[in-house]
């Protein structure tokens, strides 16, 4: 091959595989966490493993593109492979593009009935909305893509005789992936209108609606996806159509990370809150309440009168989540010993909550 020759193949494969361990990394991270909490997977997990399993397909197909000459200009494609090798990577270059839409979709969908669980009254019929609207463009777009051509073998055969609408793909591929970015501009800052509502600490409000807020960053690359679609047609596409792979891998990855964040911050949260315990379980017991009784050589404890003149006895504390007891005082509370079960008991695990998401 001659070294001189323009090739993007080593940047799509680069960038393409940079995205696939990101988006397994968080979607397997989420999925343990569902069985750290003994809680099996839900339509969200199912939509998020739809898309991934999506785009690892399209990732595959891409690969085998490049290896056949896909990111070099079309006149070394064809002076090195001829016309059956165009066809090849076109082929694989339109199930791509059939595919990607759903996986985009799906992969929102996902996010929009985690909002579903949680959310209550109007905001659910705007979810539902957003939710319906997307896949239906989507959906549009996808199916736009592939019927483009009259007969559709001439997708991947430009030697095939027949006709083509690409303006007509172009602007409905263009409006769908614009509308997708609003869309997780919009499911990103939905959550913020009822979480600040809430009787929450400030802080775990922040740390929630933050959280749930991370798919601005699929919305910026769906974004930057229009730009590459807007020249779509006025570029040698087997030279610079790689920026669309990349940056449609990319916005199906970002969500899926998006999507699973919110769950990871609950894995976060327990296991902070288990070592915590450990370490408090570990740490010299508190004695100022305790005293020898006569007769005795062994330390019994007991409330501390000092402390509390009219000590009562305290109801057994429930823990729930991040929620905080306070009013307490821990002088007149004996050492805990905090076993496997305890240490469950104590980070909330099984038990759901808004902080559950």
């Amino acid at each position: 091959m001659d070294s001189k020759v323009p090739d993007h193949g080593p940047n799509i494969i680069a960038a393409l595989w940079t995205c696939i361990p990101l988006a397994t990394l968080f979607l397997s991270l989420r999925l343990f966490c569902k069985f750290y909490k003994r809680t099996l997977p839900w339509w969200d997990d199912y939509f998020l493993i739809a898309s991934w399993c999506i785009l690892l397909s399209t990732s595959v197909l891409v690969t085998l593109d490049v290896r056949d000459g896909f990111g070099k200009p079309t006149v070394y494609v064809i002076a090195e492979s001829g016309i059956a090798g165009v066809s090849r990577i076109s082929l694989r270059d339109h199930i791509v593009g059939f595919l990607t839409p759903f996986a985009i979709a799906w992969s929102k969908t996902s996010f929009g009935v985690t909002l579903l669980h949680i959310i209550k009254g109007k905001l659910k019929i705007v979810v539902w909305a957003i939710i319906i609207s997307t896949n239906l463009l989507l959906t549009i777009a996808a199916f736009t893509f592939l019927f483009q051509c009259k007969p559709i073998e001439k997708l991947w055969s430009p030697m095939v005789p027949g006709m083509c609408w690409p303006n007509v793909n172009s602007v409905i591929g263009l409006l769908a992936s614009a509308y997708s970015g609003f869309m997780d501009f919009m499911l990103a800052l939905l959550p913020w209108s009822f979480i600040w509502k809430l009787n929450l600490r400030r802080k775990e409000k922040v740390g929630v609606a933050v959280a749930m807020s991370m798919g601005i960053f699929a919305g910026t690359t769906a974004i930057v996806k229009c730009y590459y679609l807007r020249n779509l047609y006025n570029v040698d596409f087997f030279y610079a159509g790689g920026n669309l792979a990349i940056w449609g891998a990319a916005e199906v990855s970002t969500t899926i990370m998006a999507s699973s964040i919110p769950v990871l911050r609950v894995l976060i949260r327990d296991v902070t809150a288990v070592v915590a315990a450990s370490r408090s379980a570990q740490s010299p017991p508190d004695t100022r309440g305790s005293h020898k009784s006569s007769g005795s050589k062994s330390t019994i404890w007991r409330p501390s009168t000092s402390a509390n003149a009219n000590y009562t006895p305290l109801p057994s504390p429930t823990f729930m989540g991040d929620s905080t007891i306070t009013n307490v005082n821990h002088a007149l509370l004996p050492p805990l010993n905090f076993n496997r079960d305890s240490m469950i008991r104590f980070s909330g695990i099984g038990k759901y909550d808004l902080r559950d998401v």
